[in-house]
């Protein structure tokens, strides 16, 4: 399981999703892209990094990244997950453009289930909305055993 999903214990019935903007450069720091956005992220690493802090024999990362969360509750919509993302970078298109030519960006979104049933609707005018930003889209779905494994 991703370390961007973070699962709560699932009842049958239950679902859940989860959303981020991940930005990750190998000539770009985390702290730049957060400046150049105007945007604080909930996580990032610099390039070079240790992988494991606790672990100073640990690899190093080949690439700064900066995380941003949707900050909703992972009962909420998959869609209020975009819809808040995109209009948390919205007024970025400018600078995210500018930040793509030396970085990878995307939109990673969680989504599972208790009992494996479950999908949401993407309105085409928000799938628009995040076309114009220039991110690509990781969807991540989890099966009711991984979730009981977490």
């Amino acid at each position: 399981m991703s370390a961007d999903v973070k699962v709560p214990p699932l009842s049958e019935d239950m679902k859940w999703s989860t959303g981020s903007i991940r930005i990750c450069s190998e000539t770009v720091s985390a702290s730049e892209i957060s400046a150049r956005l105007g945007i604080t992220a909930d996580r990032q690493f610099e390039r070079g990094s240790l992988m494991s802090p606790r672990n100073p024999a640990s690899a190093r990362r080949k690439s700064s990244v900066w995380i941003r969360q949707s900050g909703l509750t992972n009962d909420s919509d998959l869609a209020d997950h975009v819809r808040a993302l995109v209009g948390l970078v919205g007024g970025c298109r400018e600078e995210l453009a500018r930040l793509s030519v030396d970085c990878e960006m995307d939109l990673f979104l969680g989504f599972g289930s208790g009992n494996g049933q479950g999908g949401c609707v993407l309105p085409g005018g928000l799938v628009a909305d995040l076309a114009a930003l220039g991110l690509d889209i990781v969807l991540d779905l989890y099966p009711p055993a991984a979730v009981k494994d977490c």
